[in-house]
């Protein structure tokens, strides 16, 4: 009996001391979890600094950058060279560097601290220490030496484009200056006048004239590009659609030509090609004139051709400061008619009936004349349509019509860019 009475003492006192033991480690357990969350918190706050002055340092950038957007007079003033760019950056990285040294003597410090019997403490500590050092200081340094070196670069592709804006606007500033009137290959001559490359041109408000522009009392004559024609014995060429597709471009740009007769049609059908020449005539500000070829043996016949110049006029909104002739010339149709039928008088009547029909139509603001040949002109047409004709054509070294005229077509096997093949060249007076 003794020996269980022993026996449960013990086993008491051992329970007493187990319950003892069991409460002291709960109690240090206890403050080493508490001491644990004290250094989270002051790790924490070490962190929230750390992120301020990351803040405060892209605040300066921003500030950085905002100065960049004003204009920089020089090269010199505003170049950042790469010595300066690689110590702002080593300054930065040094501050980032020492916030991170400083986080982690705090750490060591507090963990010194801690019980090193709770293994488990440790390792929650430990695991704070990789989280907050790698994925916050580490990528803040990253980040803000990644933004400080691109803000510097910025700095210079600012001031580089900068500079090479302002090269280019002084570059353009003198070409312009000296291309308005005088391009290098120009000799200033008299009275407005200019040599380039060989040929002479005009100009009136820092502008090339073009076309026919009265000068001092005289009329003097200008390509389509601008080139010098002279005051007389202008070139002008007459087409339809023999002559194809014409590169109108290219004789605008190149021919030594004042302007182009454009053949309407004949009797009262469209020519093929006219539609197309045209409204390239007219893009290109070409001077032109137009002519119809008359098949006509009757008045009936001419009034016919009249009626279809003026429709064509009125459609194709067209005028002629070339003139609009009547083409008047030998012929002879598939039917058996021809021109040969065709007496003075009888001529008189029918170009006297064609001119004051389309004269009336376009109020006399151009002139309605005829075309025939220098024979022809003299030995078939009567007194009255003689009076008429105004445009001559002769394939010779001189004109030998006894009439007034203005225009002389003296080659039908002339050549000029932007046509393929023979065309019609005519003097203009």
């Amino acid at each position: 009996m003794k020996k269980l009475i022993i026996v449960a003492s013990i086993l008491f006192i051992v329970g007493v001391i187990d319950i003892l033991y069991i409460c002291s480690n709960e109690d240090e357990i206890s403050k080493s979890i508490t001491k644990n969350k004290e250094v989270k918190e002051t790790l924490t706050k070490k962190v929230e600094n750390t992120s301020k002055k990351v803040e405060n340092k892209k605040e300066v950038i921003k500030d950085d950058k905002a100065l960049c957007s004003y204009e920089v007079p020089k090269v010199e003033t505003s170049y950042i060279s790469e010595e300066n760019k690689a110590e702002s950056i080593s300054d930065i990285s040094d501050n980032i560097s020492d916030d991170v040294l400083v986080n982690e003597e705090v750490i060591e410090e507090d963990d010194e601290d801690v019980v090193s019997s709770n293994i488990e403490s440790e390792e929650e500590l430990i695991n704070c220490e990789d989280i907050l050092e790698e994925e916050t200081l580490d990528e803040s340094s990253e980040k803000l030496e990644d933004n400080v070196t691109n803000d510097v670069i910025e700095k210079e592709d600012v001031v580089e484009e900068s500079n090479e804006s302002n090269e280019e606007k002084m570059i353009t500033e003198k070409s312009e200056a000296n291309n308005v009137l005088e391009p290098a290959s120009t000799k200033q001559l008299k009275n407005g006048f200019y040599e380039e490359n060989g040929s002479t041109y005009y100009y009136e408000n820092d502008v090339k004239v073009t076309g026919l522009k009265n000068i001092d009392g005289t009329n003097h004559y200008f390509s389509p590009s601008g080139k010098y024609l002279g005051t007389t014995k202008v070139k002008v060429i007459d087409v339809s659609y023999y002559q194809g597709d014409i590169d109108w471009n290219t004789f605008a740009s190149e021919s030594d030509c004042y302007g182009v007769i454009l053949r309407l049609g004949y009797y009262d059908t469209l020519d093929k090609k006219f539609e197309r020449n045209i409204s390239e005539v007219k893009r290109l500000n070409i001077p032109y004139g137009i002519y119809l070829f008359s098949y006509s043996t009757t008045l009936t016949g001419a009034k016919k051709e009249a009626v279809f110049t003026n429709s064509m006029i009125d459609k194709y909104d067209l005028k002629p400061t070339l003139g609009i002739y009547y083409d008047i010339e030998s012929w002879q149709s598939s039917n058996g008619s021809s021109s040969n039928e065709i007496s003075k008088d009888m001529y008189d009547k029918i170009t006297n009936i064609y001119v004051s029909e389309v004269s009336n139509h376009v109020n006399n603001l151009y002139k309605v004349k005829l075309y025939s040949g220098r024979w022809y002109a003299m030995n078939r047409l009567g007194a009255l349509s003689k009076s008429y004709v105004d445009w001559v054509a002769e394939y010779n070294s001189t004109l030998k019509y006894d009439g007034p005229y203005s225009m002389w077509q003296y080659t039908s096997k002339g050549s000029v860019p932007g046509i393929t093949g023979n065309v019609d060249i005519s003097y203009l007076y």
